[in-house]
Formats: structure tokens, C-alpha cells, sequence
């Protein structure tokens, strides 16, 4: 459900997936830091342009974005090709639990969710009151956008509207209810 969830503000947020190479001469440590620090996957590493050779080896921490080389020689280079997001899993969390609490102010309707040891929402949410939670969360990290597309809803904002505002009559519309396919616009709202 979290992921799920993530997913759905990578694709508000238009956080996608980049790819990116780093090179790292070895001298005295066989440990490398990515120039991106929320590194996701290792696509390809090699030394000095070959693919590794028999007794070396690499390991990747995604939560350091640490890449540790075994079997090295001095001034050996070390190319890696990764992907890598804007945002990474454990900031995404804390955008989901901020928009856990908006909900709680400004809802009615909804269950009181907590985020539970960073790995799921409890109560677990239907998928309508995940596309709030994403596009809450969505709004928090880039609260000057003007629009939000999830499949079955658009959510339009007048730009002089304040993110707090936004959020609030968002999640009011909500309480009131949507059809399945539906379109929330403010034009000319007073705030």
C-alpha cells in the first residue's frame, strides 16, 4: 500500500527515474559515495572500462548510496551507471505522514491513519483515500503547481490559492464526495 502510494507522488511530482555514471579512481578506499544520494539501483560497474574480472565483486547501499569495490589495484577506475530519484523512499514517507496529519485536521470522513514503522498505513486505506493521501503529499512537495492527474480525477488549483487552502478544500471536496471520474476546479474562490 505505501509503495503504492509512492508511486502514485513519483508521478505527481514528476520524480522519475534518471540514470547517471559516476567514475572513482582507487587509491586507499574501496568505498564510493554516488554524486546522487538517493541512489535506487546499480545498472552496470566496470574497471577501467572492462566488465569486473574474475575475484572482484560489488556491493550497493541505497541508504548511503554507498558502492564498495572488492578487488582493486591502485589508479584503477571505477565507472557505475545507476538510477537514482529526486526524492528519496524516507522523505516520500515523511511528506505521507504530514499528509496523514492534514487529513486528521481537516476531515470529517476520514479514518484517523497513522504510518506505522515507516512500512504501512493503519488503517489501510481504500484506494480513494490514497489518491488524497498522494495528492496531499504532492502538494506539499510542490505546492505551486497548478494541477494534479491521478487515472480517474484532475484537481485544479487558482494559483493565488495558498498551499494550506489547497489542502484544505482538497480534502473538504473529498468529505463531500466524487463520483469514480471527476474534476475539482477553484476559479474564483474566496480565501
Amino acid at each position: 500500500m505505501l509503495s503504492e502510494i509512492k508511486t502514485k507522488i513519483r508521478a505527481l511530482t514528476e520524480d522519475l527515474t534518471n540514470t547517471k555514471t559516476d567514475a572513482f579512481t582507487y587509491s586507499i578506499s574501496n568505498i564510493f559515495s554516488l554524486s546522487e544520494d538517493k541512489g535506487i539501483s546499480i545498472l552496470d560497474v566496470q574497471i577501467n572500462g572492462s566488465e569486473l574480472a574474475s575475484g572482484q565483486s560489488y556491493t550497493f547501499d541505497a541508504d548511503t548510496a554507498q558502492l564498495t569495490v572488492e578487488g582493486l589495484t591502485t589508479n584503477d577506475v571505477v565507472t557505475v551507471k545507476f538510477t537514482y530519484y529526486k526524492y528519496s523512499d524516507s522523505e516520500l514517507n515523511d511528506y505521507i505522514r504530514s499528509a496523514l496529519v492534514w487529513l486528521s485536521i481537516f476531515s470529517d470522513k476520514c479514518k484517523d491513519y497513522e504510518l506505522e514503522n515507516n512500512t504501512e498505513i493503519v488503517p489501510t486505506p481504500d484506494n480513494r483515500t490514497t489518491d488524497l493521501m498522494a495528492i496531499v503529499a504532492s502538494l506539499l512537495i510542490k505546492p505551486d503547481y497548478s494541477e494534479y492527474r491521478l487515472p480517474n480525477l484532475t484537481v485544479r488549483y487558482n494559483r493565488e490559492m495558498s498551499k494550506e487552502k489547497r489542502i484544505e478544500e482538497l480534502i473538504k471536496k473529498f468529505d463531500r464526495g466524487l463520483g469514480v471520474n471527476d474534476i475539482i476546479e477553484w476559479d474564483n474562490i474566496d480565501y
